[in-house]
């Protein structure tokens, strides 16, 4: 499959430079993942389904805005984030990890494909969504196969502005994980404004959750380092 067979599929607007990139940085990380274990997939075709692919499924132009603000938490090889990035280069582009040796390899990948509007930070989520420059700023956030929706709310919404949107990339659980979660969106005044179905050319289910926060984000969120994981906060009378 090519970039442009991915993004015709996808109903994506894209040229042939974007195209031939998204197959160059899929063709990085897997040069790459020889010596540094970036992806579980090890095969190139794979990766370009289960990796780019399914990254790209998260864009709808309705949610990324003109010369917008883009965070991708926890994001790993650069997936959906890099993949964003090339889509759009008009907008600003953050990838955050925790991971330092994976920021330095999107970092290089970036040089290397002319991609000049990524930034990356070296930062776990509940200290970095403490930063004034990055709290209640982004114009959305994505995250991919990052922990639970209890967890994984409390960790992005902080960065999300009011008004703007949180993109929560799932498998077929998301139902599930969004009613586990209906407490602490509620607490954050963020709602559900829509949700998309994909299956991938592998027959893989994917849901897109797109949030709608309304509101700044609480003082006391996020809690400390790890305790959204301890005691992710799952209803609303768990309120604490």
């Amino acid at each position: 499959m090519t970039g442009m067979d991915m993004l015709n599929a996808l109903h994506i607007q894209g040229d042939e430079t974007i195209a031939a990139r998204l197959e160059k940085y899929n063709e990085l990380v897997m040069e790459k993942n020889r010596v540094m274990n970036l992806t579980g997939i090890k095969d190139s075709g794979e990766s370009l389904i289960k990796n780019v692919y399914d990254s790209l499924t998260v864009y709808d132009a309705r949610y990324f805005p003109q010369g917008g603000s883009l965070l991708d938490l926890g994001t790993g090889a650069g997936f959906p984030g890099m993949i964003l990035a090339i889509l759009r280069p008009d907008m600003q582009v953050v990838l955050m990890d925790a991971i330092r040796k994976k920021l330095r390899f999107i970092e290089e990948a970036a040089e290397i494909l002319g991609v000049s509007n990524v930034t990356v930070v070296h930062s776990r989520a509940e200290d970095a969504a403490r930063d004034g420059a990055f709290r209640d700023h982004f114009d959305v956030v994505t995250a991919r196969a990052v922990k639970s929706m209890p967890v994984i709310s409390e960790w992005a919404l902080p960065f999300v502005k009011k008004g703007g949107i949180f993109a929560a990339m799932k498998g077929p659980g998301a139902q599930d994980e969004l009613r586990d979660a209906s407490g602490i969106l509620s607490l954050m005044g963020t709602r559900l404004e829509s949700e998309k179905e994909c299956i991938l050319p592998s027959g893989e289910k994917r849901v897109i959750l797109y949030l709608r926060k309304n509101s700044l984000t609480p003082k006391r969120f996020p809690r400390k380092a790890g305790e959204a994981e301890r005691k992710p906060i799952k209803a609303v009378r768990d309120k604490r």
